[in-house]
C-alpha cells in the first residue's frame, strides 16, 4: 500500500504524537509499504520515508493564525476560506496517489480548522482516511472549545472517516462526545530497541525471548575459574522446572591463556549434552562485544548469573547494580562483600536444582520483572503493528 501520514508537525519537533508518527512510519516502511509524511514543519529522518512540508498545516503559520482567529471570533471569512481552498488544492496534488491517509489528531483538535475541513472533503471524495485520535479537545474542558458551528468539525463523527483511538479511555470519551463507537482501539507501542539504544546485533539475538523468557547474562571470559559449566547446569535445571530461560555469555577467550580455547570446546559439548544449546548464546562467537554491545546486553538482561569459583574483585556485580539488575552469584569473597542488597548468593556445593528453584522463586516474586515482561508482550510496537495496525489498514473499506 501507499500510505500518507499527516499532522501539523513531524520530527525533529519533539512531542508524543510526533514520536508515534515517526515510529508508525518506520514500521509501515519496514513491512514493505510506501509511506510519506505530510506536515507543516519537519525534516525527513529516513531516506525511504519522504517528508513533504506544507507550511499551511503548521498552526504557527501566519495564514493559519489569521484563519483561526476568524473562527474563534465566530466569523470565518476571507482568510479562512482562502486557506481552505489552498489546502484543498494541495491535498489533491499531494495525497491523491495514496491508498490510505492517516491523520493524527487533526479531526479532533482545533489547531487548524481549515485543514480539518479540507481533509473531511478529501475523505468524502472516497480516499480511505483514518482519524488517529490521541486527544479530543471538545471532550476536554481545558481547551474551552466555542459552541460555534465551525467547531462542530471536531465535535462530530464524520461518516467518511474511520476513527482509531489509542486507549479505551479515549474511545469512551469519543462515544460520549459523538454518540458513536470508534472503529478500532490501537494503543501506542514501545520500540524497546530505540528506547534503550539496543544494538541491532543484540536485538536480533534476543528478539524472540524478550517478552517470554528469563534472560540471564554472564559477563565473563572463558576461564576455568569462572565456573561456566555450573551456570550451564543451573540453566538445565531451570528448563527441567519448566522455566523458559536464555543465558547470554559474553564469552571472550583469554588471549593470554592457551587452555581457554580447549575449555570453550568442552563447554559447548557440555551444553549439547545437557540439551540446552538453543538456550545458550556465546555472544563473542557471534560478534565482537565492545562497550556498546556490552551496554545492550546488560539492558536486555533480566538478571546476572555469576557462578565464579574465584575472583579478585567482581566488577560485573557493580555494573549489574548500575543497571538495576538482580544478581545471582556464588557465595565467595570478595563477591559477597560487594554484592548489591538483595543479591541471591548460592553455595557452590549446592545442587543446580536448588539454585534454579531459588532463581525461579525470585523472579516469580518480582513485580518489576513481571511488569516488564507484560509491557514487552502487550505494548511491543512491532507486535501491535503486526497484530492490529496492519490488519486494520488492509481491511479498511
Amino acid at each position: 500500500m501507499k500510505i500518507a501520514i499527516i499532522h501539523y508537525t513531524s520530527w525533529p519537533v519533539i512531542g508524543g504524537v510526533e514520536s508515534v508518527i515517526r515510529q508508525h512510519a518506520q514500521l509501515i516502511s519496514h513491512h514493505g509499504h510506501e509511506v510519506a509524511i505530510l506536515c507543516g514543519e519537519g525534516i525527513a529522518f529516513a531516506k525511504e520515508i519522504p517528508t513533504l512540508v506544507v507550511p499551511e498545516l503548521n498552526s504557527r503559520d501566519a495564514s493559519v493564525r489569521t484563519a483561526q482567529q476568524e473562527a474563534y471570533d465566530s466569523r470565518p471569512g476571507q482568510a479562512y476560506f482562502r486557506l481552505l481552498e489552498k489546502l484543498k488544492i494541495q491535498f489533491t496534488q499531494l495525497l491523491s496517489k495514496f491508498d490510505r491517509v492517516i491523520a493524527h489528531n487533526m479531526f479532533t483538535m482545533p489547531f487548524n480548522l481549515a485543514a480539518t475541513e479540507a481533509l473531511i472533503g478529501f475523505a468524502e471524495q472516497g480516499v480511505k482516511t483514518i482519524a488517529w485520535t490521541h486527544d479530543l479537545a471538545a471532550a476536554n474542558p481545558d481547551y474551552k472549545i466555542p459552541s460555534d458551528r465551525a467547531f462542530d468539525l471536531i465535535r462530530e463523527r464524520h461518516t467518511s472517516v474511520k476513527y482509531v483511538t489509542i486507549s479505551e479511555a479515549r474511545a469512551a470519551e469519543f462515544k460520549k462526545l459523538t454518540g458513536f463507537e470508534v472503529d478500532a482501539i490501537i494503543p501506542n507501542g514501545l520500540n524497546f530497541a530505540d528506547t534503550c539504544a539496543i544494538t541491532p546485533e543484540v536485538m536480533e539475538l534476543v528478539h524472540d525471548d524478550l517478552a517470554t523468557s528469563i534472560i540471564l547474562f554472564y559477563p565473563t571470559r572463558i576461564l576455568e575459574r569462572k565456573n561456566i559449566a555450573f551456570a550451564l547446569q543451573i540453566v538445565q535445571a531451570l528448563h527441567d522446572l519448566g522455566v523458559r530461560v536464555r543465558l547470554l555469555i559474553s564469552g571472550a577467550r583469554d588471549p593470554h591463556n592457551r587452555s581457554s580455547a580447549e575449555s570453550f570446546v568442552g563447554l559447548k559439548e557440555l551444553a549439547a549434552d545437557l540439551q540446552i544449546q538453543a538456550s545458550v548464546s556465546w555472544v563473542n562467537d557471534l560478534f565482537f562485544v565492545d562497550q556498546a554491545q556490552l551496554r545492550s546486553l546488560y539492558s536486555v538482561a533480566d538478571g546476572i548469573l555469576f557462578a565464579s569459583r574465584q575472583e579478585g574483585f567482581g566488577l560485573p556485580l557493580l555494573e549489574a547494580a548500575a543497571y538495576r539488575l538482580p544478581v545471582f552469584c556464588s557465595n565467595i569473597e570478595p563477591l559477597k562483600s560487594i554484592a548489591p542488597s538483595g543479591t541471591l548468593l548460592f553455595d557452590l556445593r549446592d545442587t543446580p536444582k536448588n539454585i534454579a528453584e531459588k532463581i525461579r522463586t525470585a523472579f516469580g516474586n518480582d513485580d518489576i520483572f513481571k511488569s516488564r515482561k507484560r509491557l514487552l508482550r502487550d505494548y511491543s510496537a512491532e507486535r501491535l503493528f503486526r497484530d492490529k495496525t496492519e490488519p486494520f489498514l488492509q481491511d479498511l473499506s
